[in-house]
């Protein structure tokens, strides 16, 4: 059902194939009315005018209004792709209780003909105590296994739902029972909707991140209320296949217009900052003098426009292997958006389990931030398990402060000198000292990404000193007869005597900066510097 093409991070780019239609991954899922006339946009054009591959709608609206009645649910949204209906939880968390049972929820959406059912779970609140949401989970979790005898029609995708609040215990047992009912074909993560009204992006990516790391990776992950596209890339990076949200129509009734990173109120536009056709049809101007209804529709058909806009940006950012410079550039956007991607670099070792070994193109290096990519991680994490020759004498090349605009030339120039230089080639291992991977031996500088990257040199000096610490210590521990470096030698230096490194043998160094300007002399104070 689940096929990947790409993936980046816990991103993933595939597809989900069902008989109504293929769905690609990640998607947005726009909640639609079952009544027609109440949405803001006309479904049937969701397909060729927005390009959406799946929507959601109420069941249990659809049952409080129409009864047992049997409904052809594709003729009633007229969306003829993929439907995924909800059974009545978020209604039971707005209202408290709802009048339906679990047996109904299942029966009344294979009578619709739903493509993906819900069971009937038990959403927790934000205020709930940690006794309450241990009920909850316990009343669900049963229902979730009770599943296979309740359901008949074997062609609905079931989702798991995954409940446990802002309680993470609580979401791993969920996440351990519910992947381990066969009966499911996804899973759905749960009650993040007042989390996300908080704009506590730090707790819901916590929650989709304890989920996902035990839940089967073959199957689907998709998030009730996903909300504004600002966070879209940062939960498809922690692993969220799909998200469903009535944000694009909610927003438009309080005539908020969404980019894919702020949200702005019509009366403060002077000019829409967006092509899509809604917005080269018209001006704020214009629109500010329409009827209430007649804005609402503009504003809906635009706020949906910009989330696919940003669904197609994660696509491509997750094709091109750059997801983690788009989460770079959108945790600007807005101090909750900083605060969520934190957390996603404190679980970047599980981002990194899922890391592609080579990438379409080389990594941008912008920030400290960049410390935390999965490629970073993996190459330190191989260096100290990585066996060495016999040699026992170290050149080490140090590239810390270098300005040289293209790194990749620079090695590629010091790796041929080292080839036809016989005496260094057989007798010293020749590494190199790099500000953003450390320690890269020159014999495997061809891994992805060592050297194919362009970083922006702006790390801290109390940085630089740690990685050059560290470093030096991995150095010392080898036990090397004889080491020579090259490089600018003040930070190395000074960090030598202060920890009294190396105490048993005199490290032999020449000062040099790596420039643009001095390339061109590299090689003759390399085959100059080991002639000894």
């Amino acid at each position: 059902m689940f096929e990947l093409t790409s993936t980046d991070l816990l991103g993933r780019l595939g597809t989900i194939k069902t008989a109504k239609g293929t769905i690609r991954t990640p998607c947005f899922v726009p909640v639609v009315h079952p009544v027609p006339d109440k949405n803001l946009i006309d479904v049937s054009t969701f397909q060729s005018v927005f390009d959406v591959d799946l929507i959601i709608t109420s069941s249990y609206i659809l049952r409080k209004r129409f009864a047992e009645k049997k409904l052809n649910l594709h003729e009633l949204t007229s969306f003829s792709g993929p439907i995924m209906t909800d059974s009545g939880a978020y209604q039971a968390l707005v209202y408290g209780k709802i009048d339906i049972t679990p047996e109904n929820a299942i029966s009344y959406q294979e009578l619709i003909e739903s493509d993906f059912g819900v069971p009937l779970d038990i959403p927790i609140s934000k205020n709930d105590s940690y006794s309450i949401a241990q009920q909850k989970i316990e009343t669900t979790l049963e229902r979730c296994k009770n599943i296979v005898n309740m359901k008949q029609d074997s062609d609905i995708i079931w989702l798991g739902p995954i409940q446990g609040g802002k309680y993470l215990d609580l979401i791993e047992k969920s996440a351990i029972t519910i992947s381990g009912i066969d009966t499911f074909g996804m899973f759905a993560i749960g009650s993040v909707v007042e989390i996300m009204n908080d704009y506590r992006y730090d707790i819901l990516l916590e929650m989709i991140l304890t989920a996902k790391q035990f839940l089967d990776p073959a199957k689907p992950i998709h998030l009730f209320g996903a909300g504004h596209p600002s966070i879209f890339p940062f939960i498809v990076a922690a692993g969220c296949d799909s998200f469903d949200s009535a944000s694009y129509a909610l927003y438009a009734q309080d005539d908020r217009y969404i980019t894919n990173t702020q949200t702005f109120l019509l009366e403060d536009l002077e000019a829409f900052p967006c092509s899509c056709p809604m917005c080269l049809s018209s001006t704020p101007q214009v629109l500010k003098q329409q009827t209430k209804k007649a804005r609402m529709r503009f504003l809906a058909a635009h706020n949906l426009y910009a989330c696919q806009a940003e669904i197609r940006n994660i696509r491509r950012a997750i094709y091109s292997g750059t997801l983690w410079e788009l989460l770079e550039n959108r945790a600007t956007a807005h101090p909750n958006l900083k605060k969520g991607f934190d957390v996603l670099k404190k679980y970047s070792t599980l981002l990194s389990k899922n890391a592609p070994s080579t990438k379409r193109k080389g990594v941008f290096l912008l920030s400290e931030n960049s410390f935390y990519r999965p490629e970073l991680l993996l190459h330190k994490k191989r260096m100290k398990n990585i066996q060495f020759g016999e040699r026992k004498k170290l050149f080490l090349i140090s590239l810390i402060n270098s300005t040289i605009s293209e790194t990749y030339s620079l090695v590629k120039l010091l790796k041929e000198i080292i080839i036809n230089n016989q005496f260094i080639s057989e007798n010293y291992e020749v590494w190199l000292l790099d500000p953003y991977f450390n320690i890269i031996p020159l014999e495997i500088n061809e891994v992805y990404p060592l050297v194919q990257y362009i970083g922006s040199g702006n790390i801290s000096k109390e940085k630089i000193k740690n990685d050059i610490l560290n470093s030096l210590k991995f150095i010392d521990s080898n036990n090397f007869k004889r080491i020579i470096i090259l490089g600018e030698l003040g930070p190395i230096n000074s960090i030598i005597n202060q920890q009294k490194l190396f105490q048993k043998l005199k490290i032999e160094s020449i000062g040099f900066s790596f420039k643009d300007s001095k390339i061109n002399i590299v090689r003759d104070i390399i085959n100059n510097l080991i002639k000894f």
